[in-house]
């Protein structure tokens, strides 16, 4: 029994080690990311016709059965359902315009600027010049923030 616990310590060490060291090759630091992220901040109109869970169901579907490039894609509402925070996450800048191109060409364009007005659009990560070119042509005015710090896993 002895000898057996001889040669299973090392075993466990080994594994302890080979598991430690997955665990941090997994994180990738987020300047070493493609990832581009929309912090878009929309305000309600009253005045709509649109009902905003349907919409927000809709659109959503869509986004998922067209759109395998887009990696999180969530509408934040507040309780009194006036302002709502639309957080996407794409992997590229490239994928970003493509979504950009769905989006309007699509029939949820239009039902969307009748639903929502857009109060802020912030953009996290690398956006290309092609991406910010495709934006300010479109007439989007965003805030582009770089990485200084930080991980993903």
């Amino acid at each position: 029994m002895k000898k057996l616990i001889y040669i299973l310590i090392p075993f466990f060490i080994l594994s302890c080690t080979v598991s430690q060291q997955k665990e941090e090759s997994a994180i990738t630091k987020n300047s070493d990311s493609d990832d581009i992220t929309f912090i878009i901040d929309l305000k309600v109109n009253p005045d709509s016709n649109e009902d905003l869970n349907l919409f927000v169901q809709e659109i959503t579907k869509n986004v998922i059965d067209n759109e395998d490039f887009c990696l999180e894609y969530a509408y934040y509402v507040t309780e009194d359902k006036s302002s709502v925070t639309l957080y996407e996450k794409y992997i590229n800048s490239e994928s970003a315009v493509k979504h950009g191109q769905n989006f309007m060409g699509s029939p949820f364009f239009e039902r969307f600027f009748n639903l929502f007005t857009l109060e802020k659009f912030i953009v996290t990560g690398p956006a290309s010049q092609e991406f910010k070119n495709f934006t300010e042509e479109n007439g989007f005015v965003i805030e582009y923030r770089n990485s200084i710090d930080g991980f993903l896993r």
